[in-house]
C-alpha cells in the first residue's frame, strides 16, 4: 500500500475505536474510557515485535508503554501520544465514522491526537521495515486522562520507566513546538443559608457573593496579570468557565461554585498562584463579615520551556530539514503532557500533523497529506538518534 492508504487505514482503526475522556464517570461503556484502545495498541504492536506492557492508571484506564530494543540500547526516545479524546455528543458529523473527504480524514480524534499518534506508529514501522531495527531503543507511549488532568503522564515517568528524551505528539502544524503555557484549574464555592424566597434577609444569597468574586476576578485579577508576560508566550490569563448554583428560584441559594481556568507562564509556580488568588478572596471576606468559601485545585498542567538549542530541539530540527526543507519554532498557549515530562526530568519537545485549530471541533477533522509528511519525520527522528553527536546526560 502507499503511505496514503497505509494513514487512512490505520487512522480510521484508531477514530473507530472510541476513547473519550470520562472524566469521573464509573461507567466506562462505550464510548468512554482508554481501555479499548490501548488493547488495540497493545495487539499491534506486539504483532510488531515490541515488549508491551499496560499499566493501569485508574480503574478500566491503563498506559501503554511499547518498548523497540535498539542497537544502541544505551540511548532511549520515547514517542507520546495521549489515548483520551473529548466527547463527541454535540458534532455535526458521526464521531466514530471516520470520513475522507477532499484530502482530510473527519472524525473524533483525528486531529487530537490520534493523527499524530498514526504518524508515530507509521513512523516506526518504516524504520522496521526498511532497517530491520531500531538504532536506539524507542518507547511508542500513550498515556490516558490527558484531557482531563495528565493523570497518565504523572504515573508514567518513575525511577522504572525513564527514558533520555521525549516528543510529544500534538497537532503542531508539523513545527517543533518549545515552549507551552501551563493550567490550573480550581473551583470556588460560596456559602449561604437557605431560606424561603419571600424573606430573603433571613438568609445567606451565595450567589450574590459569588457575583462579588466574579467582579474581584473581572476587575482585579484578570487587569494584574497584564504585566505577567513571557517574551514568548505572551500574558498570564484567567478565565471563569463555569457557574453553578441554587436549586428553585423560590429558595435563596446556600451554595454557589464557579470553575476558574488559570494559564500559567514558565517561572509560575502552582503554590504561588493559588496563594496569590487566596490573599484576594481573603481580603474580601474580610470586607463581608458573612462571607464564606472555599478553594480547591481541580486540575494541573506545568508549564514548559526548552531552548531551541537543546538536543531534543536540535535533533528534531534535523529531521524535519530533511524532510520538509526547513525547521519551525513555535509556542502555544494551551497545555500539554510535555510540561508533565519535563517537569519530571524528561527533555522534550511537541510535534505533530493537524491544526490545533481543528481539535475538539464539532467537524474534527486532519490533513491526511500532513500526517504523510510527519510519518516521514518520525522515521527520521528516530534515525537521527542513532548518529546524533551529544545526547542527555541520563538523570540519576
Amino acid at each position: 500500500m502507499s503511505t496514503r492508504d497505509d494513514v487512512i487505514a490505520l487512522l480510521s482503526e484508531l477514530v473507530v475505536c472510541p476513547s473519550v475522556n470520562p472524566s469521573d464517570r464509573k461507567d466506562l461503556q462505550p464510548p468512554y474510557g482508554e481501555g479499548p484502545l490501548a488493547e488495540l495498541l497493545a495487539v499491534r504492536l506486539r504483532a510488531w515485535g515490541a515488549e508491551v506492557t499496560l499499566r493501569e492508571v485508574v480503574p478500566g484506564r491503563p498506559n501503554v508503554i511499547a518498548r523497540f530494543e535498539g542497537a544502541d540500547p544505551s540511548r532511549s526516545l520515547m514517542l507520546e501520544a495521549h489515548s483520551d479524546t473529548v466527547q463527541g455528543s454535540d458534532m455535526t458529523i458521526p464521531p466514530f465514522e471516520p470520513a475522507v473527504r477532499a484530502g482530510r480524514l473527519y472524525g473524533r480524534g483525528s486531529c487530537d491526537t490520534k493523527g499524530p499518534m498514526a504518524a508515530m506508529l507509521l513512523g516506526i514501522r518504516r524504520v522496521l521495515d526498511e532497517d530491520g531495527r531500531m538504532p536506539v531503543t524507542v518507547y511508542f507511549v500513550s498515556t490516558c486522562d490527558e484531557e482531563q488532568g495528565a493523570r497518565g503522564a504523572r504515573a508514567l515517568i518513575s525511577k522504572d520507566f525513564r527514558p533520555d528524551l521525549a516528543v510529544v505528539g500534538e497537532p503542531t502544524d508539523l513545527a517543533i513546538c518549545h515552549a507551552h503555557k501551563g493550567t490550573l484549574r480550581w473551583s470556588i464555592r460560596t456559602h449561604g443559608v437557605a431560606v424561603h424566597s419571600s424573606a430573603p434577609q433571613r438568609g445567606v444569597n451565595a450567589i450574590y457573593h459569588m457575583a462579588r468574586v466574579i467582579e474581584l476576578i473581572e476587575r482585579e485579577v484578570a487587569p494584574g496579570l497584564r504585566g505577567k508576560r513571557h517574551p514568548l508566550l505572551g500574558e498570564a490569563t484567567i478565565s471563569v468557565g463555569v457557574i453553578r448554583g441554587g436549586t428553585q428560584s423560590n429558595v435563596v441559594p446556600a451554595e454557589c461554585t464557579i470553575e476558574i481556568d488559570r494559564r500559567m507562564l514558565p517561572g509560575e509556580s502552582r503554590e504561588e498562584v493559588t496563594e496569590a488568588m487566596r490573599v484576594r478572596l481573603e481580603a474580601l471576606k474580610a470586607s463581608i463579615p458573612i462571607f464564606s468559601y472555599d478553594i480547591e485545585a481541580l486540575q494541573y498542567y506545568e508549564p514548559m520551556e526548552v531552548s531551541t538549542d537543546s538536543i531534543p530541539c536540535r535533533l528534531m530540527a534535523e529531521a524535519c530539514t530533511r524532510v520538509l526543507g526547513a525547521a519551525q519554532f513555535v509556542t502555544a498557549p494551551w497545555s500539554a503532557n510535555a510540561g508533565v515530562f519535563a517537569a519530571l526530568g524528561v527533555p522534550c519537545v511537541l510535534f505533530g500533523p493537524g491544526s490545533i485549530k481543528q481539535a475538539h471541533t464539532k467537524d474534527e477533522f486532519i490533513e491526511l497529506g500532513e500526517v504523510e509528511k510527519a510519518v516521514d519525520v518520525y522515521a527520521e527522528l528516530i534515525r537521527q538518534c542513532g548518529v546524533a553527536r551529544e545526547w542527555p546526560a541520563p538523570i540519576t
